[in-house]
């Protein structure tokens, strides 16, 4: 009976402890406590477009116990693995000794997992963590660090093709295939690769949409492909009017040539002029007077103008010196 009672005081305890509580805990070690605040602080991280851009949402802090022991329970966490970042803030006054110390960390967590710092020389150096999503991200840290030693020598295209491939054949967590997107944001390829990439960049769009992720993580991605989107639109608007310019430009062209022919060939066709109009004509270029015609042919001086006229017509004239030289 006594067992009974002794393993099941022991289970209680034990699913205390795993239900409530602490999911990050851990040691801090100190050199120089004064130059420090004695709390460690836990903020959520939101990503952003700009360069190296997180926005972090404080969410709690955790007083640094004499022994430099900090921790955050479960209630801070919940069932989706997101990234957070626990920090320790120097003392303003002192902040100028203590810029160069890497006093932060971040890290993917859900209220499922735990990860716990153990004492270092640095802060929040050494740790583990059951959280599978921050291992991928770790493997992919490892992976990126091959081209942060390249400085001058970084090759754009080579990073491009082997961290998309990369991506494509290691990464099976979406959350951290979010995160090396930011990466290539960071380094500001994320605009170039999403406009020689967009359906792949839509489609993962579509899969982050339907996961359980926090939209605000991959809004930045999203409004990368809208703005993308928007000039590629805005490209094919200015080409489509520049092309229905030229079009317009060619059918005036076209159409001023049809008419100007058309004038051409009334001006070079020449209607055939009657006997009487060829014999008043042939009268004129002798210098007759319209009386001296008419009185020739026995007609009205009226007919011989008529007549006249009708030879003016035919020929595209409009006097008798253009007549004569004609």
């Amino acid at each position: 009976m006594k067992n009974t009672i002794f393993l099941f005081i022991l289970t209680l305890l034990i699913c205390l402890k795993t239900n409530g509580q602490e999911i990050v805990s851990g040691y801090l070690q100190l050199e120089n406590p004064e130059n420090w605040e004695e709390k460690v602080n836990l903020s959520k991280v939101q990503l952003n477009g700009t360069a190296n851009g997180h926005t972090y949402i404080p969410i709690a802090s955790s007083v640094i116990s004499k022994e430099g022991y900090f921790s955050f329970d479960q209630k801070w966490f919940n069932n989706k693995d997101h990234i957070y970042r626990v920090h320790i803030d120097p003392i303003k006054s002192v902040s100028r000794h203590t810029g160069v110390t890497k006093n932060s960390k971040l890290f993917i967590l859900s209220k499922n997992d735990s990860i716990y710092f153990e004492k270092g020389t640095s802060f929040f150096d050494s740790y583990t963590t059951n959280n599978k999503a921050h291992k991928e991200w770790q493997q992919l840290k490892k992976f990126e660090s091959k081209f942060e030693s390249l400085h001058d020598d970084f090759d754009t295209e080579k990073y491009l093709l082997r961290t998309k491939g990369y991506v494509k054949d290691s990464l099976q967590i979406l959350l951290v295939k979010l995160i090396s997107i930011k990466k290539l944001d960071d380094k500001k390829l994320l605009e170039k690769d999403i406009k020689e990439n967009t359906a792949y960049y839509a489609e993962l769009l579509k899969e982050l949409k339907a996961s359980d992720i926090d939209p605000a993580l991959f809004l930045y991605l999203e409004n990368k492909l809208s703005l993308v989107h928007k000039e590629k639109t805005e490209k094919k608007y200015s080409i489509s009017m520049v092309l229905n310019g030229i079009a317009g430009l060619v059918i005036i062209t076209l159409v001023f040539l049809v008419v100007k022919r058309k004038r051409h060939q009334r001006k070079t066709i020449l209607v055939p002029l009657s006997k009487q109009e060829n014999t008043i004509k042939e009268l004129i270029i002798s210098g007759k007077s319209n009386k001296e015609i008419a009185n020739e042919l026995f007609i009205s001086i009226n007919t011989v103008k008529t007549h006249i006229s009708n030879i003016y017509s035919k020929l595209h004239i409009t006097n008798r010196k253009e007549l004569i030289n004609k």
